[in-house]
């Protein structure tokens, strides 16, 4: 017997997991043209509350799959911001992606947005492994994975904040990342407004 809603999970699951690896495709190839500063964004007025909203319910499912939670606090009140909506909607999956990845039991993240001064800012963090502090620079290295002793369950290409960074650079904001190991990370994002 097939249960009707049981198939309809999964084929929802298996269109996520094509869209994970499209991206991951497209992260591989927007990486070259950055590298090559070919990327030009396509910024325009974007209502950014609603563009997380939109990214964080479909990465919804695939952190409700492990029994995690993802919950959103949106602070900022002026949410109206030049952006590329694309590339930055891959950057958030990407980062969400990462927070995901590193949270070895049921995953817990949020992701918040306030504004502060002339700047609108993402805050997405976990309650995962964290890192080294002597690492945290280094994970915007192209290809950089922390040493995770002996999990090996931790599948990625370590393209994905290397181009997190560029993205945001190229929205003249930056990106810092906060983390301690065994307690989780949180990366702030600044875009200015």
């Amino acid at each position: 017997s097939t249960n009707p809603e049981k198939v309809k999970y999964y084929s929802h699951l298996i269109k996520q997991e094509n869209l994970r690896m499209k991206k991951q495709v497209e992260n591989v190839l927007n990486m070259s043209k950055l590298e090559r500063n070919e990327v030009k964004l396509f910024l325009k007025e974007t209502n950014v509350r609603e563009l997380i909203k939109d990214v964080s319910k479909s990465f919804r499912l695939i952190v409700e799959e492990r029994k995690g939670v993802l919950t959103e606090e949106f602070k900022a009140e002026h949410y109206h911001v030049k952006v590329d909506e694309f590339h930055l909607s891959n950057a958030l999956i990407n980062l969400l992606d990462n927070a995901n990845k590193y949270s070895p039991n049921t995953p817990e993240i949020k992701i918040s947005t306030r504004n502060e001064g002339n700047y609108y800012v993402i805050e997405i963090s976990d309650k995962g492994m964290g890192m080294e502090q002597q690492n945290k620079t280094k994970i915007f290295e192209k290809f950089f994975r922390e040493e995770t002793g002996n999990i090996h369950n931790v599948k990625g290409q370590g393209l994905g904040l290397s181009y997190v960074k560029k993205i945001i650079e190229l929205h003249n904001g930056q990106i810092i990342v906060d983390s301690e190991k065994d307690k989780g990370s949180t990366f702030t994002i600044k875009i200015p407004m």
